[in-house]
């Protein structure tokens, strides 16, 4: 597979600059909470328990524990590359999405390694070094490649939808932006946990949080750096 290569506009779980994304059937042998008695347990298990049975010339190994039927070759030796790499470092976060493992760092150095090592990154993260400093300069900071016309993105949370900020929108579209399913979910007072809308400054984004509430789970400042 092709590595793409990727712009990190925001920083990874608001701490990290970069991510590997790797594809692989093993994927799920990595997750965190699978983990027992110390650092990637489970994945050492299940990888020595695949050794005792590998013979050289395999083209695809079996399962131990059947999350899959059969796991192709390179996709194990990736495994044993990566569990090894990973050892070697504490400061990285590992996410699993079905057959794609993301692995989240501020070592570039350490996502060399993860690439050259493998053979199927399918993604690399990195912020342009010139927006460094902007990311770091505080929290939830969202590069982006034009002057924004609202300057705050807020996500929702897991109460009700809220009529009266579908209707704030929709009568002051200057000051805020919300998207056509989001706005039903609010209007209805259904599910909008996840969803979120642009407001165009800290007095509008005043005013929206009057209205809201609680139920404002994030906020994030869109910044456009021209330097």
């Amino acid at each position: 597979m092709s590595l793409k290569l990727r712009e990190t506009t925001k920083l990874h779980y608001n701490k990290y600059f970069y991510k590997v994304v790797f594809y692989n059937q093993m994927t799920h042998y990595f997750r965190t909470e699978m983990q027992k008695n110390g650092k990637l347990t489970w994945l050492k298990e299940t990888l020595d328990q695949i050794n005792q049975n590998y013979k050289y010339g395999q083209t695809y190994v079996e399962a131990p524990n059947r999350w899959v039927d059969k796991i192709n070759i390179q996709h194990y030796f990736d495994a044993i590359d990566l569990y090894r790499l990973l050892m070697k470092n504490d400061d990285y976060k590992v996410r699993c999405e079905r057959n794609f493992l993301h692995i989240y760092t501020n070592d570039r150095d350490f996502c060399k390694d993860l690439i050259n090592k493998t053979k199927n990154a399918v993604e690399f993260w990195e912020p342009n070094i010139e927006n460094i400093s902007v990311l770091t300069s505080q929290e939830n900071i969202v590069i982006v490649n034009k002057e924004p016309k609202y300057k705050y993105k807020l996500y929702l949370g897991k109460n009700k939808g809220i009529p009266a900020l579908a209707s704030w929108i929709n009568k002051n579209p200057e000051l805020g932006r919300m998207g056509e399913i989001a706005k039903e979910g609010c209007l209805n007072q259904g599910w909008v946990k996840g969803f979120y809308f642009f407001v165009k400054d800290e007095k509008a984004m005043l005013i929206a949080q009057m209205m809201v509430g609680d139920n404002i789970t994030r906020v994030e400042k869109l910044v456009y750096n021209n330097t």
